[in-house]
């Protein structure tokens, strides 16, 4: 790793954090900066598949999210998901045949809501303890729906941005 690598790596990380922070701070803009933040960690990806840059880029940006960012659940989502997904997705597009990613990006991104649902009845998650069983089973539609909406975007927005950066 040379400098022009961890000066980037730096740069994108403070990047999501900024975005993270700006999320935490403002209550109506927290999921989408998480997902805007999450994007950072596909840059050292788009070109060379540096999977070790992008690691590091997540753990630093999550290190410091969870340090500074005002609202934890922010960072809990970048954390747990927006964050650390373009790593995964990396992983599964390049290492799996093509008709089996779509199931196993569902069946982490269902684990992913099962540990949820567990620290929901655990407590952990006040605002869901009164829902019912059915309304729990349409958010979690819901969320698989969104879930797959923000794959593809993701899938788009990383192709759009292969081909207009330049190269290394």
């Amino acid at each position: 790793m040379n400098a022009k690598d961890i000066a980037r790596g730096g740069m994108l990380a403070a990047a999501a954090v900024a975005l993270l922070y700006i999320g935490g701070a403002s209550p109506w803009m927290g999921l989408a900066c998480c997902a805007a933040a999450g994007v950072f960690s596909a840059v050292p990806l788009l070109r060379r598949g540096r999977v070790r840059h992008a690691v590091l880029l997540y753990l630093a940006a999550a290190l410091l999210a969870a340090l500074i960012v005002p609202r934890k659940s922010v960072a809990a989502g970048y954390i747990g998901l927006f964050g650390v997904y373009p790593i995964l997705k990396y992983g599964i597009e390049s290492r799996i045949p093509r008709h089996v990613q779509r199931y196993v990006k569902l069946a982490y991104f269902n684990v992913l809501l099962a540990v949820l649902a567990v620290l929901a009845k655990a407590g952990l998650f006040p605002q869901f303890a009164g829902m019912g069983l059915i309304r729990l089973a349409l958010l979690w539609i819901a969320a698989n729906i969104a879930f797959e909406f923000y794959d593809v975007g993701l899938s788009r927005l990383i192709a759009a941005l292969r081909r207009r950066l330049p190269p290394d």
